[in-house]
């Protein structure tokens, strides 16, 4: 199950992306056991769900945000 982004207190787009780059360092090193490459691969993946669920949230926002401008009267 993905945590959303917006039911983790603590959580935080910025450091999970640093998390991901450094998942994707990890695995390039190419010193990991397959075993670990998988398990962080799931990992990324899911940090990935969650920033793309924040970013998503936030266009539509931004979007709601734009229609309610365009809908005020001009004066």
């Amino acid at each position: 199950m993905i945590d959303l982004p917006g039911s983790l207190p603590d959580w935080n787009y910025e450091q999970t992306v640093d998390r991901i780059e450094a998942i994707i360092d990890r695995v390039e090193s190419g010193e990991l056991p397959l075993e670990v490459v998988f398990e962080e691969f799931a990992v990324a993946v899911e940090c990935l769900q969650q920033c793309e669920s924040f970013l998503a949230r936030g266009k539509q926002q931004m979007d709601l945000s734009i229609e309610h401008l365009a809908a005020e009267p001009e004066f």
